[in-house]
Order: structure tokens, then sequence, then C-alpha cells
């Protein structure tokens, strides 16, 4: 992060905003994408086709992600430090998500409490934060209107009629005027609506939800009822490798786990092998399924996880952690 330009920070926003607005992940917003996106209740259809030709420079009928990031790079003004900070919070709220949900179930009652009483506090404190953004936002649009009161905005029914997706800042506008009064957990779920804070406030809701979980410590959100024959079932086995690695050796690590990935990935009993790598970490979890225990006691015994083992030896900042379980073979199988 320190070694980026002034000029590329708070861009990531007009990537996820480019991502969202794609619906067809064709890497092109085509103008029925443009419209049905960036259409706000305000602006006429024809003000935004010339908005659209004006974000389109190469004059292809489409806008691409650098013509949409060059664009608005261009109008960002004051607003392109605070872009740069919700960058910078967000990767902390993703740190802050990974640390918890490694640390909170083998925490104690009085910590757990803590923990959640912080959680609360930052969910309101983002929730107090977004109300009066909102409230400048919306008188913002007033005034446009008073402007031009000759122009028609777009019909955002007809565009519902049609399936097209609502700006969540105007579905947001409409639950307020259906309800005058609302309360702190119901202005956070306008919050979680709409889309210019999304991908913050689901990280939060997120992490309320996992610690949640880990408190009840048994989750039936997706539970079946599976009647099994009485006859022993194959079992598998399901095996995760917690990794910390030194900074210095991060990518010889990555070298070596890839060699030894490739080496073991659908052969000698491993039906899968995936490798999780957290933002801003060197930490890293592997997740290897198994046939049966004697399959990975062959794997462990091969020259290819001696000499993973012995490569990362010195790489580690904590030696290897981790844990395993079996499964019904059928699991995997469906």
């Amino acid at each position: 992060m320190a070694d980026r330009s002034i000029e590329d920070r708070g861009m990531s926003i007009f990537l996820d905003v480019f991502r969202r607005a794609d619906k067809d992940d064709d890497g092109f917003i085509s103008w029925e994408e443009f419209i049905a996106f960036f259409a706000d209740g305000v602006m006429g259809k024809e003000e935004l086709r010339v908005l659209f030709n004006e974000i389109d420079t190469h004059n292809t009928g489409n806008i691409d992600t650098g013509e949409l990031c060059s664009y608005f790079a261009s109008h960002l003004g004051d607003f392109q430090q605070i872009y740069g900070t919700l960058e910078d919070l967000s990767a902390k709220v993703t740190n802050v998500l990974f640390s918890t949900s490694q640390s909170y179930e083998g925490a104690d009652r009085k910590e757990k409490f803590v923990t959640r009483f912080l959680m609360r506090e930052l969910q309101n404190q983002l929730s107090a934060l977004q109300q009066p953004l909102e409230a400048a936002s919306e008188e913002l649009d007033l005034q446009a209107r008073r402007e031009r009161a000759d122009i028609q905005p777009v019909d955002m029914e007809a565009m519902k009629k049609t399936g097209s997706t609502i700006p969540g800042r105007i579905v947001r506008r409409a639950k307020r005027q259906a309800s005058s009064q609302s309360t702190t957990s119901e202005a956070f779920e306008n919050i979680v609506d709409g889309y210019g804070s999304q991908g913050l406030m689901l990280q939060v809701d997120r992490l309320e939800n996992l610690i949640d979980k880990l408190e009840s410590k048994v989750n039936f959100d997706n539970f079946v009822d599976e009647e099994v024959v009485s006859e022993p079932e194959c079992l598998m086995l399901m095996i995760q490798r917690n990794f910390e690695v030194k900074t210095e050796d991060l990518d010889n690590f990555k070298s070596s786990l890839k060699s030894y990935v490739e080496s073991i990935q659908g052969v000698g009993g491993c039906r899968n092998v995936s490798v999780r790598s957290f933002r801003d970490s060197n930490k890293l979890t592997v997740y290897e399924i198994w046939i049966s225990e004697a399959d990975k006691k062959r794997c462990e015994e091969s020259a290819a996880s001696c000499t993973f083992m012995t490569d990362i030896a010195s790489q580690l900042v904590t030696p290897e952690t981790g844990s395993s379980m079996t499964v019904p073979g059928s699991w995997w199988r469906q």
C-alpha cells in the first residue's frame, strides 16, 4: 500500500463499481448496463446518454475499466483522500475478520463479551457516519431537481418492471419515506442494502454472524436429515494446515507450496487441495481431502512431502498448526 502513487489511491472503489455495473461479466459496461446502474432518479435519459458518450472516449459504444476509472479519477477532488482511506479501512476490517475468527472460539467468556461489544460499537459508528452522508446526498438530489424541473428523470418503476437493478441509495430512501421511525438496527440494514458501502459493511455483518455461530457452536442453517444404510460407510479425511510465513521468505514458501500441491493433487488418494491466502498477511491455509488416513500417511512419507517440509522448516514464524476430521464419502461425491 505504501508504494502506491497518490493518483492510484481510491481507484479500487471504481474497479468494484465496474464489476457491479457489468452484469453480464463481459468486461464492458453497455448502455443498458450503464443506465440500469447509474440512474439516480434525478438525471434524465438524454443527460445520461451524453455522460455515457463522454466516458466512452474510445467511441466503442461500451465503457471499459480504464475509461470508467479515468473519468472519475479526474473528478475526485477532495473525495480522493476519503476513498483512499476507505481502501485502507476495508483492508484493516478484513484483517480483523481473520484474526477474530481464529481467536474467538478459544477465548474465555469475558473476552468474547468484549469482542461482541466492540463489534456492535463498530456497527453503530459506521451507521452514524452513513446517515449524515445520505442526508447530504438527498439534499444534493433535491437541489439538482430544482435547478432543472423541466427534465424528466429516468423512470425507476419502469426499470424495476424490466428487471433492472435499482441503485441501493434510492431503495433506502424509499424505505425511509415509508416509515419515519427507524431504529439503529433498521439503519444498519438500509446500509447493507445499498451498493455504496456494501463491501465494508458486509464484512462487519459477516463477522457478527460468525461470532453468533461460534457462540452457539452448532450451525443448523444447512442441516440435512440424511438416512443411510447400516453397512459401514466410506469416510474421507479432511485436513486443515495453517502456516504463518516470514515476510522475507514468502515468495520461496509459495514456490515450495506450489510444487507440493502440483505433486499430490489428483494422485495417490488425494481428492483435492485448496490454498487460501489472506490479504495483507503472511498467513496461508491449505485444505486437503484424502480418501483415507492411510493415503495421507503414504503422502507424508513421499519425497514430495518430505522435500516440502524440509524447504519450509526455516521459513515459518511458528510451527505449522492444523486440524482434521472425517466426513462421509457420499458428501464429497455429492
